[in-house]
């Protein structure tokens, strides 16, 4: 049998009547052999006729239900019940009841529903006994918190055969009882009329007010009246409170959670006064009834725990909160109608409709009448409803009677509308004239800054490989040639910035190694740290992905820029640079969150600082731009370029300490790159040799590109626009064009374009498809695909780089070679017939002498690109200073037994050495690291003495080496 709760606190006591009752059956039993047969004197069974039995209850007996369990059987029956206590009523507050009817069936049906309605009630088991005392009963379970035989209601099925005599039993329990509940017993066919009927008018009712909830809102978000917006909260909250008591959510949600059924109905009139003192315009009309209704919005939220806590006493407390309200919202409406307030009028209808019904059941539900209706939860959800429709036609009545002033307010919005969009609309075309302006202005300062410059620069390199500037005139050389680049830098982070900030910025997608490239950026810093005797250190991951598919340019931009940062602002100590695989689950495409960190000893940044350190234009202070220099845009490009790149950056730095920026990108794995054998060596030259046009109109970049061409074996003729390149074209016969995009009389579009085209008559073409490589200044990736589009085969900007103007040319012999060009050989002498066409002096060659050999030869420092002697000087100075000092750290070390800070120790003084001339000392260094490493520091110290002779040559060396 079941589980049962406790009984009820509240019990009715035994009568006299009841003990006599007791003792009875004990003299009957001598007469008719059973115990208690006649137990009670039972009344007569009811009979059940095809109309059903409205309740059980009216010849029945109710009893108070403890934790008996039901009787196996018929026979046991009349004993089990001479032991219950019978009880007068049901107790709205909650509790457990038995319920015993005899039924005779004297109709011809079999097929039955026992219907437990009118009220909620938790849990419900009917059992049905008989025909015959030894038959077991047929056990019905249903009720709120079990399932449902039929949707939203509690009725199930039993087989009554025709003649027989049954004992129903039901044992029902609940925490509260709206009303007393009732069993009737219907025919199956009877029964699920009645569902589908009041199924209809449930739903029916329950969308009508949802339907009206959600036009009210919309309504809301047109008008912005607060009364629909709360007429909208409230229909919607009736519908909610009466879909709950109807087990809407229970049967087709599997949700019950009987704390919350009254929530809604406490919730019903503070949403209801909400909307009729707006509605009403209470305040106006009547504060004194504005004031008393305040009692609606206090009192229903100050019982509403109840819920929670008290939950047997929350229907009656319910109960009286929206008789309160009921009748105080009428007498408002009534007061404001005869005040002269006309769309009140529906307000009163709607609320009669409302009440009248309440009328009828609420009393009963208090226990003052009994029930005067078969479904009292139907019938208030039909007048909720109405009172809803009604409430609508009030709000259209009033809508009706502000029409007008609501037409001119939609006027006055209208005008007001039209002349923000006119303003928007001029605002737009403007922002549209200025950003194409902002794009013709960069492209030309592009173009007319860049190109200069890239003369600047191109000729000072020339002038730097002359073998005979040294001294003071080749220190003033490097001086501008590092000036100039560093205007190169601060321009190029300006046009970056711009194009970012325009979203004419694209990322490359492309497979590189990734150790390569930390390596590639880390060497092109590392001349910047050696200047400052800063230690720069690399940890790289285990487990880091080789080969990775992402933009390489855009990816060395940010490290150097990041690296360049630290070892700027650091005075001493070191920088370190951490990747590795980022602490986060795996995506779910494939890629892996590489994390980059760089960390340095520098003087920190304060916390005001840092949430404004990535805007552009932005340094730790102002004194930064003038110390260090800059534009203030390299964090702010760096941020742009990893969040394009679906990456996120950030920074920590303590004052003193040292600051650590880091950022993570979410990169594709790769694959290996084809190798690249197109990188020339210095002064490399291609296997052919190119008849080449080169129309250029600056003659500096004439002279540079020239000479760059020439030194790989090609021979060029120059012009200097694109009517000069077409009659070159026309007279004689070339490998390729090298076209500058802006020029005087004829640009290198137009000129592109009609050499596609096979000319004009004045210019013919004969080769119509010859190799256009576009040369220009114009460095966007808007330009580039304006002259790819111009018919151009491809894009070189300026300041050229030769090592991919190489690249680039020996494309376009692959390309001619393919096409069926034949190509003469490169001559194997250098030509210097372009230095003769524009007047210059020959330059000075010497003859390469015979290197000495490393290991006998003093000891210096090795030559490096882009150097000067003075700086070699001072990077000899600092190892003449730093080096004695790490030796003396890595000797502490061994001694005390710290085989980390011992491989760190000769892990600096490696990086060190590795300047000089002699490689005894970096091999001894890389030796001991790895000793150390392992910690085998026993052997380390075999080695010292070994190091310290090698070390101490170098320092001789180094110290008698003259300064240059």
């Amino acid at each position: 049998m079941p589980a049962h709760p406790p009984l009820s606190r509240h019990r009715a006591s035994s009568s006299r009547i009841c003990a006599w009752l007791c003792g009875w059956p004990l003299l009957v039993g001598l007469l008719i052999g059973l115990l208690g047969l006649a137990g009670g004197a039972q009344a007569a069974p009811l009979p059940l006729s095809k109309q059903g039995i409205q309740h059980l209850g009216n010849g029945g007996q109710l009893f108070l239900a403890g934790n008996d369990a039901a009787p196996a059987d018929a026979a046991a029956l009349p004993a089990w019940l001479a032991h219950q206590r019978p009880a007068s009523q049901v107790d709205l507050f909650g509790g457990a009841y038995w319920l015993h009817a005899q039924v005779r069936n004297d109709s011809g049906e079999t097929a039955w529903v026992i219907d437990p309605n009118d009220t909620l009630i938790d849990l419900v088991d009917v059992y049905v006994y008989g025909p015959g005392l030894q038959a077991a009963p047929q056990t019905l379970l249903t009720g709120y918190q079990r399932p449902h035989e039929y949707l939203l209601h509690y009725g199930r099925n039993v087989q009554l055969a025709p003649g027989a005599t049954y004992d129903i039993l039901i044992r029902f329990s609940s925490p509260y009882y709206a009303r007393a509940p009732l069993f009737g017993v219907q025919t199956q066919q009877d029964y699920r009329k009645l569902v589908g009927k009041e199924n209809f008018l449930m739903v029916a009712s329950i969308g009508a007010l949802l339907a009206l909830g959600l036009f009210n809102f919309f309504i809301f978000s047109i008008t912005l009246e607060k009364a629909s917006a709360y007429y909208a909260l409230y229909v919607l909250t009736y519908g909610l409170a009466w879909a709950m008591t109807f087990h809407v959510f229970a049967d087709l949600f599997d949700w019950r959670l009987l704390q919350l059924h009254y929530v809604p109905f406490f919730l019903l009139p503070v949403f209801s006064t909400l909307f009729y003192t707006h509605f009403l315009r209470l305040r106006d009309y009547s504060p004194l009834l504005h004031r008393i209704s305040k009692i609606n919005l206090v009192l229903p939220l100050l019982l509403l725990p109840s819920c929670f806590f008290a939950l047997s006493y929350a229907h009656t407390l319910a109960t009286i909160v929206i008789s309160i309200w009921m009748l105080l919202a009428l007498v408002c409406g009534i007061v404001v109608w005869c005040r002269g307030y006309q769309p009140a009028r529906f307000f009163v209808l709607a609320f009669v409709a409302l009440m009248l019904p309440g009328f009828l059941i609420l009393p009963a539900n208090l226990g003052l009448m009994p029930a005067m209706v078969a479904n009292a939860q139907l019938v208030t959800l039909l007048g909720g409803t109405l009172d809803g429709l009604l409430l609508a036609f009030a709000l259209a009545d009033q809508i009706r009677l502000l029409r007008n002033n609501l037409e001119q307010r939609v006027q006055e919005r209208t005008l007001a509308l039209t002349l923000s969009n006119d303003a928007l609309l001029k605002a737009k075309e403007h922002a549209e004239v200025v950003s194409r302006h902002r794009i013709d202005f960069l492209s030309a300062m592009s173009h007319d800054i860049r190109t200069p410059l890239a003369g600047v620069i191109g000729m000072l390199k020339f002038a730097l490989r002359d073998q005979s500037v040294k001294g003071r005139t080749q220190e003033y050389l490097r001086i501008g040639l590092h000036n100039g680049v560093s205007l190169l830098t601060i321009l190029n982070d300006i046009l970056d910035f711009s194009k970012i900030d325009a979203g004419k910025l694209t990322l490359e997608t492309v497979d590189f190694d990734l150790l390569a490239l930390i390596g590639d950026a880390a060497g092109i810093v590392q001349g910047q740290a050696d200047a400052k005797s800063l230690l720069l250190r690399r940890e790289l991951a285990l487990d880091l992905p080789r080969y990775v598919r992402a933009d390489p340019t855009r990816l060395r931009q940010i490290l150097i820029n990041l690296l360049g940062n630290a070892l700027k602002f650091t005075a001493n100590g070191e920088v370190l640079l951490e990747v590795r695989r980022a602490r986060t689950p795996p995506r779910r495409d494939g890629r892996s969150e590489i994390e980059f960190i760089i960390s340095d000893t520098g003087p920190g940044i304060d916390a005001d600082t840092l949430p404004r350190l990535f805007q552009k234009f932005e340094q730790a202070d102002h004194s930064t731009t003038r110390r260090y220099g800059g534009t203030g845009l390299g964090l702010a490009i760096c941020k742009e370029l990893v969040e394009l790149m679906n990456g996120t950056i950030g920074v920590e730095s303590r004052i003193g300490i040292g600051s650590r920026f880091h950022f993570t990108l979410p990169l594709t794995p790769g694959s290996a790159p084809a190798a690249d054998a197109r990188r020339p060596a210095r002064h490399a030259r291609h296997a052919c040799r190119l008849r080449i046009l080169c129309a250029e109109d600056v003659r500096t970049n004439q002279i540079i590109i020239g000479t760059l061409l020439e030194s790989m074996g090609h021979e060029v003729t120059i012009v200097e626009n694109g009517e000069q390149a077409l009659r070159a074209l026309g007279a004689g016969a070339y490998d390729c064009v090298l076209m500058d995009g802006r020029m005087p009389l004829m640009d290198g579009e137009q000129a592109a374009r009609l050499i596609r085209d096979g000319g004009n008559a004045e210019f013919p073409i004969p080769d119509a498809h010859i190799p256009i490589l576009a040369l220009t200044a114009n460095a966007s990736e808007h330009d580039r695909q304006r002259y790819l589009a111009a018919g151009m085969d491809d894009f070189l900007s300026k300041p050229v780089d030769e090592a991919l103007l190489f690249e680039k040319i020996d494309a376009l012999i692959d390309l001619l070679l393919a096409r069926g060009h034949a190509l003469p050989p490169a001559a194997p002498t250098g030509d210097d017939s372009l230095a003769r066409q524009f007047g210059l002096d020959e330059a000075n060659t010497a003859q390469a002498e015979t290197p000495a050999d490393p290991m006998t030869a003093p000891v210096h420092i090795l030559p490096l690109a882009g150097l000067s002697p003075q700086h070699l000087q001072r990077i000899a100075q600092a190892f003449l200073t730093e080096a004695p000092r790490r030796l003396d750290l890595a000797c502490h070390a061994v001694r005390d037994g710290n085989a980390s800070a011992a491989a760190a120790a000769f892990h600096a003084l490696k990086g060190s050495a590795g300047y000089l001339s002699r490689p005894t000392l970096h091999g001894l260094c890389h030796q001991m690291e790895t000793l150390a490493s392992n910690g085998q520091l026993d052997n380390v110290e075999q080695f010292l003495p070994q190091l310290q002779e090698a070390l101490s040559v170098a320092r001789r060396d180094l110290e008698t080496q003259p300064s240059g």
